[in-house]
């Protein structure tokens, strides 16, 4: 999100001095605060004010840049439309602005209570300072931070940009809120209310958790680090992770159809992560131009989309689905792929059937050198004119081979298979031959779920795919069998003609 216009900032400051120019009541500016009867303005650069109650107009109070002036009590106006503008000097008390249309520009000095905005349309302006607490009420009021130290909360406001300073914790309770955080530093947590919250992370830190509560929330990180975990609650949450950013603990995406999203991200950033969960409901995880591995790391997902040239390494069981879908689909595309060595697509609930749809590369060749990966689908497989690249040691009947094994489910589709020979010097096969897929547990297979798209020849040998073997139970099964390449007799060459 677009950070507010520092031309912007400048103009409403402009506003603010030539507001100070209206009729209003004139105080000295010693800081000798005596309440007046209309719209009165107040200067405190030097000595020391004992507090200040204004319940009248639309007040303005100043701390001039380089004063000295010091309140050492509460300051609180009234329902008007009151502005503080504190660039330098010192409160040692509370400031209640009060209901209606208020701001606070805070450049220096120090508040050592809290500020207290009310319920009406709120703005706070701080790029220096310190605050011990603000509290803006209700309305659409807004917050900018460019630098300075809330050091206990910011609560309730609405529309947040933070770019520079220290905030303790942020609690911002009431609903429809946003916080764009692009530098800066949140020592505590950040939690919003109810409704549909937005929360964008490209920079800074958050020490605690990012929370948001009931509703249709989003969340995106693109840079900074969050050192507590990120956590939905009910409702269909959006959240996105892109290009960059640091997150130290689990994503918990809450119940809910939930749509989560890793764009243009490696493993080594990934790592930090534990678990990304997308907890009960309809859920789905998308990468875009994207490398992981961990499927530990994925759970409660419905569905998992291999999207843009994103590989995902896949070594261990991924489980797919939650307690209430029982399962779930992994969906590769045409530019992605599933790099297997030793791994399993398993529904959430035994008995149920996942499902594997590939368009792209299912590969058992890229982090292996041996004939001896499995990938296993406890479910469908289902060949949307992809690849299945497997290596094979080419000889007979009893030569290693990577495989794809299918449990209880449907093998159809249609699949170029891919065959790499890892040293076979080439043998006949005189029963089932070598086999590179496994249907067991009752799956089966159509007639034309694979093709070989190369050539395979080793030695004097060739290789053709078939399926079903000679045994009982292989019927759904392929298999590689070998004949002996014919051999093509010399050409015959005419003697030479002898010269006339």
């Amino acid at each position: 999100m677009k950070q507010p216009d520092r031309a912007f900032f400048r103009q409403f400051l402009r506003v603010s001095c030539v507001s100070m120019l209206l009729p209003v009541t004139p105080i000295e500016a010693a800081c000798t605060l005596v309440s007046g009867t209309g719209n009165d303005n107040y200067v405190c650069d030097s000595s020391t004010s004992p507090g200040l109650v204004d319940l009248a107009g639309d007040n303005v109070l100043t701390f001039p840049a380089g004063g000295t002036g010091v309140v050492t009590g509460n300051i609180l106006f009234g329902n008007g439309a009151d502005r503080i503008v504190m660039s330098s000097g010192r409160v040692q008390g509370a400031i209640n602005q009060g209901a209606g249309t208020n701001v606070m520009v805070m450049e220096a000095g120090t508040i050592t209570g809290s500020l207290m905005q009310g319920p009406g349309i709120d703005n706070f302006f701080m790029s220096g300072g310190t605050l011990q607490s603000l509290a803006q009420g209700d309305s659409r009021d807004v917050f900018f931070m460019s630098g300075g130290t809330i050091v206990g909360a910011f609560e309730d406001g609405d529309v947040a940009t933070l770019s520079g300073g220290t905030i303790g914790r942020v609690d911002m309770k009431l609903d429809n809120n946003l916080f764009d955080m692009s530098g800066g530093r949140i020592i505590g947590n950040l939690v919003t209310g109810f409704g549909r919250d937005t929360i964008v992370v490209s920079g800074g830190s958050i020490g605690g958790n990012i929370s948001v509560s009931g509703g249709n929330d989003s969340i995106s990180v693109s840079g900074g680090t969050v050192s507590g975990e990120i956590r939905a609650s009910f409702g269909d949450d959006t959240f996105a992770w892109n290009g960059g950013g640091v997150i130290q603990s689990s994503v918990l995406t809450g119940d809910g159809n939930d749509r989560a999203s890793i764009s243009n991200l490696n493993e080594s950033t990934l790592s930090s992560t534990p678990l990304l969960d997308g907890g009960l409901g309809n859920d789905q995880l998308t990468f875009f131009q994207t490398s992981s591995a961990g499927a530990g790391r994925y759970l409660g997902w419905e569905a998992i989309d291999l999207t843009e040239q994103s590989r995902f390494t896949l070594d261990t069981n991924l489980f797919l689905g939650d307690s209430v879908s029982n399962t779930g689909t992994f969906n590769i595309d045409s530019t992605s792929a599933l790099e297997v060595t030793q791994g399993a697509i398993r529904p959430y609930a035994a008995g149920q059937l996942a499902s594997l749809n590939n368009a792209g590369t299912v590969d058992m060749t890229a982090n292996s050198v041996v004939a001896a990966d499995t990938l296993t689908v406890f479910g469908n497989y289902l060949g949307n004119n992809g690849r299945l690249l497997l290596q094979t040691v080419l000889g007979d009947d009893r030569s290693a081979s990577d495989r794809l094994v299918v449990s209880q489910g449907a093998i159809s589709g249609n699949t170029q298979l891919g065959i790499s020979n890892l040293n076979g010097l080439g043998g006949l096969t005189q029963d089932n031959g070598i086999e590179v897929v496994q249907a067991v547990n009752g799956a089966t297979s159509t007639n034309d779920a694979f093709v070989l798209g190369n050539r395979v020849v080793a030695g004097a040998y060739r290789y053709q795919l078939f399926k079903g073997g000679v045994t009982a139970g292989t019927e759904n099964s392929w298999f590689l069998r070998s004949s002996v390449a014919a051999v093509r007799s010399p050409l015959s060459v005419p003697p030479p003609t002898a010269p006339p």
